[in-house]
């Protein structure tokens, strides 16, 4: 029987690696598509057609440009304590088309937002650049009660401006009083009713979409003590900066958009050269023909520029021009509405 030769000890790959990443594991949170949760910090979402009840609860705005920001009124400004996060996703992103942060959301200029305007400037219709526009969303800090499914603790909850928020705001204008709902000692908790609503023509998954929110007084106060267990709504979103999300957005067929490009820059030139020898053959002719009739010489016609169909705050719904631009149902078939978003995209 052949003895077997020694072999050399190889070093493992792995040593030293997983425990790296077991310690890392520790210390960092989940990654939710365009969030990134704090270690032990989880997500709550309604169930489409259920009820719940919950308690949303306020955390303090960290980011100087907040959405909601009133200097006048005083309204989420930084070390305040407010109740929502608002935010803007672009779908389907890049070669993964991945959902991203519209950088609107912090208050700076979007390389997507810009394209589009472009696009419609270029004489697009709002069809073809469905796929570059934004959607509305809000991130709350909620506390279900009596639920079968949660723990009575503090979750992350997000979902879209029309699904919750619109309907929220509705019942606030119409009793005041139900304004207090997030303070810790006044509020009030939020009995949800949910429809199982899906998208027009979709055989999609059904999602929840709230049809009725009642107001019931809270049994107790919420200590002050859960502060310190609210995460900072600021800092979960990954917002990407102008160049990265630039590049992302096109980062998708760039050589056939380089090649498109150069095609394109050659037939505008060739077509420039055709129309300037056309214009040098009708002045010609029509030199030739002055000299031969002795006719006055035609008067070149001015064309004016086409009247923007709005100007600041005139929007024909009743809404803030170049501000809400998206934001109702009304948009959709607005008349103005390229011009409210070209506004509101220069501001």
């Amino acid at each position: 029987m052949k003895k077997e030769k020694h072999r050399k000890k190889k070093e493992s790959s792995f040593r030293g690696k997983v425990g790296i990443n077991a310690q890392k594991s520790k210390t960092t949170g989940r990654q939710f598509g365009y969030l990134d949760l704090p270690k032990g910090t989880e997500m709550w979402s309604p169930e489409p057609g259920g009820k719940d009840r919950f308690d949303i609860i306020p955390y303090k705005i960290t980011d100087n440009n907040h959405p909601d920001r009133d200097k006048t009124a005083g309204i989420a400004m930084k070390g305040d304590l407010w109740y929502k996060r608002p935010f803007k996703i672009h779908r389907g992103v890049g070669a993964d088309k991945d959902t991203v942060v519209c950088l609107t959301s912090v208050r700076e200029k979007c390389p997507i937002c810009e394209y589009r305007v472009k696009q419609f400037k270029e004489g697009a219709s709002k069809e073809e650049t469905n796929v570059t526009k934004t959607s509305n969303r809000n991130l709350y800090v909620v506390v279900p009660r009596n639920s079968d499914k949660y723990e009575e603790k503090p979750y992350v909850w997000d979902i879209s401006q029309w699904n919750f928020q619109n309907l929220l705001t509705e019942e606030i204008q119409e009793n005041e009083d139900y304004e207090v709902f997030p303070d810790l000692e006044e509020g009030l908790t939020l009995k949800v009713r949910w429809d199982a609503a899906t998208l027009s023509g979709s055989k999609g998954k059904p999602f929840a979409q709230a049809s009725r929110i009642d107001f019931k007084e809270r049994e107790e106060a919420i200590d002050e003590d859960i502060l310190d267990k609210i995460p900072d709504l600021d800092s979960i979103l990954k917002v990407l900066s102008y160049d990265e999300l630039e590049a992302k957005f096109f980062e998708l067929n760039n050589e056939t958009e380089d090649t498109e490009e150069e095609e394109s820059s050659k037939k505008k030139k060739k077509a420039k050269e055709e129309d300037e020898e056309e214009e040098e053959e009708e002045e010609e002719e029509e030199e030739e023909e002055e000299e031969e009739e002795e006719a006055p010489k035609k008067k070149k016609i001015k064309k004016e520029a086409p009247k923007k169909k709005g100007g600041k705050n005139k929007c024909p719904h009743g809404y803030e021009y170049g501000v809400d631009t998206e934001e109702y149902d009304e948009c959709e078939d607005c008349e103005v509405w390229e011009d409210c978003l070209e506004e509101k995209e220069e501001e």
